[in-house]
């Protein structure tokens, strides 16, 4: 056996538990030096509304300190805020609270429920691998989310709605138009050119419209770098935002979040799975393994011999100390007879000395004494020879024979009616 008696774990247990240790130790220690080479950092839309060069978390704020309320929506019922709600470099599709949404019918409710929206347009990919964070133009992205908000119904038989952008090096630009003049700073401004002939240009310059109102009152603004946190204290950026946010008479702005990569239903499961929470999932996984191991077995030495004696107060502790064993069967009726024999041969009064071989032998002679039959020694034999895969039915056979012959021995059951129970079927002993 690999597992000697009185020890906890065998050792194969404990070498299995010291490798899983040792990996576990190896694992969070690689995870804390080598941590961001594992696993690349996986940036999307959602980083964009915090302190980043490209986020307009300070757009937020200025509109904050200026007096106005500022809130973030990440629910799907467009049609609910009656304040104007602004789509800052949307997606054309997301999913939220579980289920497929489109830009498009976002503004359609919106539309449809009387409230003013304003799209921003995408312009910069941050993640296409280059060192600088400005790397290239999602133009069929940017050109998709135009037809979205000037739909194609308001235009002409032209060309298509296209978005350019100015190829000139020089980052300041004047844009005018009823809104006023302004003076932008930006790197490569980005215009909207063929702008239907139902819609209003709010504010433009020499290369195309920068502000355009559809019919239906949707806002399109060009230029995402206008709101950018990089530049939005340069130039006129502020003082052009407050001017166009005044006209709604509105004291509160809603900032759409669900087609800006925060509305994804999250799953637990592979919030768990993922790097690096799947690091305490093993840690659990290695403290439940422990929790199995010392639960299978007693910990800790044996409880000393106590006196026996009688009502609840026995029944309690025999109980106790059967579920703290918490043995397989053939080891439980192994360990029952062999107190049995114990117990019986202190309540016979015999000396307390020699193996528990040697009391059964004791106790067969008191019950030859007595012209009973002596069936202690048989019985310690047969449950110390029970092989592994024993049938419940003669374990319990046995079991019961020693109970039996231990009321017996003590005058508890007559001898005349009584008969060794290793004789009965397995259905009578279990009814019995």
């Amino acid at each position: 056996m690999s597992r000697e008696p009185g020890q906890l774990l065998g050792k194969w247990a404990r070498r299995g538990i010291l490798l899983a240790a040792v990996v576990s130790v190896a694992t969070v220690v690689a995870s804390l030096l080598y941590g961001s080479r594992l696993v690349p950092m996986r940036p999307t839309q959602s980083d964009s509304y915090g302190f980043g060069p490209v986020g307009h978390h300070a757009f937020a704020e200025t509109m904050k300190e200026l007096g106005m309320n500022v809130v973030v929506s990440r629910g799907d019922r467009f049609e609910g805020p009656s304040a104007p709600m602004i789509f800052i470099e949307p997606t054309d599709e997301a999913r939220i609270e579980g289920k497929d949404q489109t830009l498009e019918s976002a503004l359609a409710a919106r539309r449809l429920a009387g409230h003013p929206s304003i799209v921003v347009l995408p312009k910069w990919n941050l993640f296409a691998g280059a060192v600088e964070p400005f790397i290239t133009l999602r133009e069929a992205e940017a050109e998709t989310l135009v037809d979205v908000a000037l739909p194609p119904a308001y235009l002409h038989d032209g060309p298509r709605t296209t978005r350019v952008k100015d190829t000139s090096q020089d980052p300041r630009h004047e844009l005018y138009g009823v809104l006023g003049t302004y003076a932008a700073e930006v790197p490569s401004l980005q215009v909207i050119t063929d702008v239907p002939p139902t819609a209003t240009v709010l504010l433009e310059s020499a290369h195309g419209a920068v502000v355009v109102v559809a019919p239906d009152g949707t806002l399109v603004v060009s230029e995402p770098d206008l709101i950018h946190n990089y530049n939005f204290a340069r130039a006129d950026h502020a003082a052009l935002w407050w001017t166009l946010l005044a006209d709604y008479g509105s004291d509160t702005l809603v900032i759409d979040e669900t087609f800006h990569g925060h509305g994804k239903t999250h799953s637990l499961g592979r919030a768990l799975g993922e790097f690096p929470t799947v690091l305490l999932v093993c840690h659990l996984l290695l403290l439940l393994l422990l929790l199995v191991f010392l639960g299978s077995r007693r910990f800790g030495p044996a409880l000393p011999r106590f006196e026996h004696g009688h009502g609840p107060a026995e029944a309690i502790a025999v109980s106790a100390h059967v579920l703290a064993d918490g043995q397989k069967l053939p080891d439980l009726v192994r360990e029952y007879v062999t107190q049995v024999v114990l117990d019986l041969a202190d309540r016979l009064g015999l000396p307390p000395r020699g193996s528990v071989a040697d009391r059964a032998r004791a106790i067969d002679e008191v019950a030859a004494h007595r012209g009973q039959v002596p069936e202690a020694q048989r019985l310690l034999h047969a449950a110390s020879t029970l092989p592994a895969k024993t049938k419940s039915g003669d374990a319990w056979r046995i079991a019961r024979a020693a109970h039996t012959y231990r009321e017996r021995m003590l005058g508890r059951l007559r001898p005349e009616t009584s008969s060794p129970t290793t004789d009965r079927p397995a259905g009578e002993e279990r009814a019995a």
